[in-house]
């Protein structure tokens, strides 16, 4: 991840920061340089809500590695800190925006604009695009003010491995969960984001960059309905390859 050290960088006013990561490698960051971090490796996305059951603040914020609090949100995420949260919601969107081809678009390649991603509870935090329908997200309101900032997509070949890997992750998430799972589903809900997407950034206002999102996005819910649909309709059928030889 390019843009981890940034990311630190942006909530190191925060109380707590867990840091946690997939795969066989930790991340290589400064443990020194951010007194506030806890690294912790997952073997799943199901393990989560577990690693932060000890995390003792009043609000989390979800950012994924390559996100940035930019200066705006971080002071608005200062005042809801401060205050009575007999006085506030369980929990907030936020607006995102991703940089892509130089420009900037909104949206993301792995969520919906404005996402849940400040809440009193992680549980209620949605991992992204195949969850985000689970959750009625217009009983929170929205940040006023402020984005965070996605460079996943800066470089599209970067965006595009991306997508590799959280599809994967989306899929065996869904595999485990056992949800049910239709061709109908796999086809018309990349084909909703894209036009959710595209709406958002004007149509073809947005240029390049937001048509480019919005496919970029599409293609990462289709991905990860094909891979599910491969490991229970195709791996391990015991049907023979079509393109092998007689």
């Amino acid at each position: 991840m390019k843009h981890l050290e940034a990311c630190l960088e942006s909530v190191k006013w925060a109380e707590a920061v867990f840091l946690l990561h997939l795969g066989a490698e930790a991340p290589s960051i400064r443990l020194d340089s951010h007194p506030a971090l806890v690294l912790r490796k997952l073997a799943s996305l199901h393990e989560i809500g577990e690693s932060c059951r000890d995390l003792r603040t009043d609000w989390i914020l979800h950012l994924w590695g390559e996100e940035v609090v930019e200066a705006e949100l971080r002071q608005e995420l200062r005042v809801v800190c401060r205050k009575e949260l007999a006085e506030e919601p369980f929990a907030y969107r936020i607006a995102i925006r991703s940089r892509i081809l130089g420009r900037w678009a909104e949206g993301s390649l792995l969520g919906p604009s404005p996402a849940l991603r400040l809440s009193r509870g992680i549980q209620e935090i949605a991992s992204g695009w195949w969850d985000s329908s689970r959750i009625a997200l217009g009983q929170f309101p929205a940040m006023e003010r402020g984005w965070i900032g996605d460079y996943g997509a800066a470089a599209l070949e970067n965006g595009v491995r991306r997508i590799e890997l959280i599809s994967g992750l989306w899929a065996e998430d869904i595999g485990a969960r056992g949800a049910a799972l239709s061709v109908t589903s796999c086809v018309l809900r990349p084909l909703a984001i894209f036009i959710r997407t595209l709406v958002k950034n004007g149509i073809f206002a947005g240029g390049i960059s937001g048509l480019t999102l919005s496919a970029m996005a599409a293609y990462a819910a289709l991905l990860t309905g094909a891979k599910v649909w491969e490991a229970r309709n195709v791996r391990g059928s015991g049907g023979a390859d079509p393109g092998a030889p007689g």
